[in-house]
């Protein structure tokens, strides 16, 4: 006997009733009711925890058991068999196991998903909003990290022709415009803005006497604004952000953060490789050398390398390389020259 609330599927009342097995039939009844129905017209929910289960019966109405216990001795006197799915609910090791998998998909989800989705979202912003970005981002460095440029108006020219005569591998995305700074604090340097704008230092064109080297590193920032970089890191540091602008559209949060993201983030070892491999393509395209990039990062890193000892000497060259090489999120210098410059 199993004790049982009945409901008869026409009224919201509920009658106490009793369950027995009569045969191949169910018996339900109290004292004013007594109804069977064949057993395999009766459907039986699995067991979740402790919440009642189900027994609906195809005429209409249902059968709601909290007595988990009987239920199971009338089941068993029927032959009946857990299924699968009520052995999972149950066991401790399949609890562990899907809790296991559900830490896998969020890292999957964090590691795959996010960038997808953040490139996807990044390729199809509008121009405005990248203008915005970018001007918001030029201003608040101008602000906080970069002085005006001491080169003279011809040089700023030169650099500028040079870059414009180059022909790019596909058709340009955006335009593009160089701004001269100066910032002895970053030292040698130059990056790329949402927008197409390419910061590029005073610190970094002192250090090469190779225009064409200085072409190289302006190549290698093109890249980052054709694949979208600076926006992807800004959609991928905000998932909240991610998620308004695919769903309603609104930038105004990432127009307020983007400075700070791009300021403090590093691209990451892929998008590295894409900006390398597209300043590739674009110095084969123009009968330049790959080699001139990686000639310029070997002097790009030496020059870091003398600044860090300046302010914290280390025990020596080698060791500092490798601990550069490990802690930056770029891949080591000496992996891109083997890539750009494999005679080298």
């Amino acid at each position: 006997m199993v004790n049982a609330r009945f409901f008869d599927g026409k009224t919201a009342a509920a009658q106490a009733v009793e369950l027995f097995l009569d045969g191949s039939n169910l018996l339900l009844r109290n004292t004013d009711l007594e109804l069977r129905w064949p057993l395999h017209e009766v459907n039986i929910s699995e067991r979740l925890g402790n919440t009642p289960r189900l027994l609906t019966f195809a005429g209409g109405g249902h059968c709601e058991v909290t007595d988990h216990a009987a239920l199971g001795d009338l089941l068993a006197q029927l032959g009946t068999r857990h299924s699968w799915l009520d052995g999972m609910h149950h066991s401790l090791a399949w609890a562990l196991l899907a809790a296991g998998l559900i830490v896998l998909s969020l890292l999957a989800a964090y590691r795959y998903l996010l960038p997808w989705g953040a490139e996807v979202i990044a390729m199809r912003l509008p121009a405005s909003v990248l203008q915005k970005m970018g001007s918001s981002t030029l201003d608040t460095l101008d602000k906080f990290m970069l002085q005006p440029s001491k080169l003279d108006a011809a040089r700023q020219r030169e650099i500028t022709a040079a870059f414009a005569r180059l022909q790019a591998p596909s058709a340009a995305q955006l335009r593009y415009h160089i701004v001269f700074r100066s910032s002895p604090e970053m030292g040698a340097n130059a990056f790329a803005l949402p927008d197409g704008t390419i910061v590029m230092l005073d610190e970094l064109v002192a250090l090469t006497q190779d225009d064409n080297e200085i072409v190289a590193v302006l190549a290698h920032e093109r890249g980052h604004v054709e694949q979208r970089h600076a926006m992807r890191m800004v959609l991928q540091s905000s998932a909240v952000g991610l998620v308004l602008a695919w769903y309603v559209g609104d930038v105004s949060g990432l127009l307020a953060t983007a400075p700070a993201i791009i300021m403090q983030a590093k691209y990451s070892r892929d998008m590295e490789r894409e900006a390398d491999e597209y300043a590739e393509r674009t110095m084969r395209a123009n009968g330049l050398s790959p080699c001139l990039l990686a000639s310029i990062l070997d002097k790009l890193e030496a020059s870091h390398l003398a600044k860090t000892d300046a302010k914290q000497p280390a025990p020596d060259a080698a060791s500092k390389r490798e601990v550069m090489d490990y802690l930056s999120s770029h891949p080591a210098t000496q992996e891109r020259e083997k890539l750009l410059c494999p005679a080298k």
